[in-house]
């Protein structure tokens, strides 16, 4: 059963395996979100979560694994498929307590920071709202001062992510965009997400040199272990890229 279906029956405590209400979910939460591309990985850490977070709703490492486990699932979502765009709906409603409550309980924690910025994110991108992308913004900000390495570059490569989706009339900037990719790819230099972010930036600007030797080192990459699925998708888009730009 996937979660998406588990949302609309309704989630109860009786889902869960007497072992899952016993566990220690920070510890079992992380293992699955790190396996999250294994069978129901991600739907049992998003159920393991939920209950204990409901037990100890102070717990900031709780809140924090949750609004990360909401967040990896809005990920995976697509806007051009209706199946998706109603799941968002069910899900974004159900991560927002969590990431709210991380940064309540734990205000210079830079994952707490990270992960709500990115549930943040998600917002402004499925309901197309400025106000939400420079409010993560601003936490990522915070989060990259205290955790710069976390997921891989993430504070920086989201930060850059938000300047070069924004029109610049609207504050966002190619030259920004890159900037933090940059310094992104200090910390993680083989991440493939952010050399494909910073290709399509290149095209964006019409450097097409510049696009393509990003893009194609995306498409020749090896994929992660565990993250094969993933890469595959950051694959398409890349060699989508690359399509348009020959033409």
């Amino acid at each position: 059963m996937t979660w998406t279906v588990v949302l609309l029956l309704g989630f109860a405590a009786q889902d869960l395996t007497a072992g899952e209400k016993a566990c220690d979910p920070v510890q079992v939460g992380r293992d699955l979100i790190d396996r999250r591309e294994e069978a129901d990985n991600l739907d049992r850490a998003l159920r393991i979560l939920e209950y204990h977070a409901a037990q100890k709703p102070g717990n900031a490492e709780l809140r924090t694994l949750a609004a990360e486990a909401y967040s990896r699932a809005i990920e995976r979502l697509r806007e051009d498929q209706a199946a998706d765009k109603a799941a968002f709906k069910l899900l974004l409603p159900l991560a927002r307590p969590h990431g709210e409550a991380a940064v309540r309980l734990a205000p210079k924690d830079g994952a707490s920071l990270y992960w709500q910025a990115c549930l943040l994110l998600h917002d402004a991108r499925w309901n197309t709202s400025l106000s939400k992308a420079w409010e993560a913004s601003d936490l990522l900000e915070k989060s990259e001062a205290v955790s710069p390495k976390l997921d891989d570059g993430g504070p920086a490569r989201m930060r850059g992510r938000v300047l070069a989706q924004i029109p610049a009339i609207f504050g966002g900037s190619m030259s920004g965009a890159l900037a933090h990719y940059k310094r992104s790819l200090e910390i993680s230099p083989d991440c493939i997400v952010t050399h494909l972010w910073m290709g399509e930036v290149y095209a964006d600007q019409k450097k097409g040199d510049l696009a393509r030797k990003e893009l194609t080192g995306v498409t020749e990459a090896k994929p992660r272990a565990g993250h094969e699925k993933e890469d595959a998708d950051y694959k398409r888009q890349a060699e989508e890229r690359l399509k348009s730009l020959k033409k």
